[in-house]
């Protein structure tokens, strides 16, 4: 009796220890972390934005994404990348209570900065899980720094008169 006692025993605690080193994929993390933060969408950022001057937007993505893409052009516009976020975010937003709007491009990296910063202290973050690309396609306000951004020109000739082009 005793032995299979034993074994029962072993044999849960394997499966219990198997259960707590599951692996979970970014998918999954995406969604819970979804879950416990705050989500606005376009009309909601327009809102903020409209009101609030002291609103501070977080672009978590690389330059290179910003070169070629663009920005949000609206408000204090901040680009820090998700993987510094937490050594830099001091350096732009004192106050904790400084409303915190974070985007990416489409929603993968802004919730899991939204959730540091919430973690690190900051009280009024939200996410604008949108994106910068449903704010581009609206129509609303963005600066691209360069419409040709593989060439040496600003963007591609155009034909102003017969023979003649301007870029």
């Amino acid at each position: 009796m005793l032995r299979y006692f034993l074994l029962i025993s072993c044999i849960f605690s394997f499966t219990n220890i198997q259960a707590e080193t599951e692996i979970i994929d970014g998918n999954k993390m995406l969604e819970a972390v979804n879950k416990r933060i705050v989500n606005i969408n376009t009309s909601e950022l327009v809102s903020i934005l409209d009101k609030d001057p002291s609103a501070v937007l977080i672009d978590v993505r690389t330059p290179s994404e910003l070169k070629h893409t663009g920005t949000i052009n609206r408000g204090q516009n901040i680009n820090i990348v998700r993987g510094w976020l937490e050594f830099q975010i001091s350096n732009h937003v004192q106050s904790k209570d400084t409303p915190i709007i974070v985007y990416c491009g489409r929603n993968l990296r802004s919730p899991l900065a939204a959730q540091t910063l919430e973690y690190m202290g900051y009280t009024n973050v939200k996410n604008y899980s949108d994106g910068y690309f449903s704010w581009r396609d609206e129509s609303l306000p963005v600066n691209i720094s360069d419409h040709e951004p593989d060439s040496i020109l600003y963007r591609k000739p155009v034909q102003v008169i017969e023979n003649v082009y301007s870029a």
